[in-house]
């Protein structure tokens, strides 16, 4: 998360219109989702990594390496689509051609639109996407909890980081199973600190007189 945050704030797109990059991320989402595939699909991924790459000016190891991530879920469940199964005699898995080909499109088109709003996150703080979704319409409820979600997504990570550094210091990921209980420990600690920064949150909006909108300076 720091990461994107970082690179949303120093890439040479940063001060740039935000309604004017949302348009434009939109638009390569609707060719991605909407265009004859499978070659829209490619186009707005070669699009999508020019603009970031060259126009923008970020690195391309750290485009290509954040897009993995959500790469690697699609690779994962997409094969899936190209095999047949039959429960008639028993369990008969069988190759697809037509599901593969599926496969192989719908993977395209997920790829290029989740580039094209990666595209949008390293380009533009979130804090100046609150202005144009005010304009378009969202509801203010939804801004701010989207507002507090983002803080609170800094906060978590802080803790959970602080907390896995300790952890490594007694030597809780040790070993597999060592590493399972310290991953389930550690889980179960953010989850009640979640709880707490929540309604010490509350409180301190209370006393604030919080009245059902964040005045945010953009």
């Amino acid at each position: 998360m720091r990461i994107l945050d970082q690179v949303a704030h120093d890439n040479a797109w940063s001060r740039r219109g935000s309604g004017g990059k949302v348009a434009l991320c939109l638009g390569l989402l609707a060719v991605a989702l909407g265009g004859p595939a499978p070659s829209s699909a490619l186009l707005v991924l070669l699009a999508v990594v020019l603009l970031a790459c060259v126009a923008a000016r970020i690195p391309i190891k750290l485009f290509l390496g954040l897009l993995a991530v959500p790469g690697g879920f699609l690779a994962a469940g997409l094969p899936a689509l190209a095999l047949s199964i039959d429960w008639r005699a028993g369990i008969d898995l069988t190759w697809s051609e037509a599901g593969a080909h599926t496969a192989l499109l719908l993977g395209l088109r997920s790829l290029a639109a989740l580039s094209a709003m990666l595209l949008l996150a390293l380009t533009t703080p979130p804090l100046r996407l609150l202005e144009p979704a005010r304009r378009l319409g969202v509801p203010p409820v939804l801004l701010d909890l989207a507002l507090l979600t983002y803080r609170l997504t800094f906060l978590l990570s802080e803790v959970a980081l602080a907390a896995m550094r300790s952890q490594s210091f007694r030597l809780g990921y040790w070993g597999w199973r060592r590493s399972l209980r310290s991953l389930a420990l550690l889980v179960a600690g953010l989850l009640g600190r979640t709880l707490e920064r929540a309604k010490r949150l509350e409180t301190g909006l209370t006393a604030r007189g919080y009245t059902g909108e964040f005045p945010v300076l953009v």
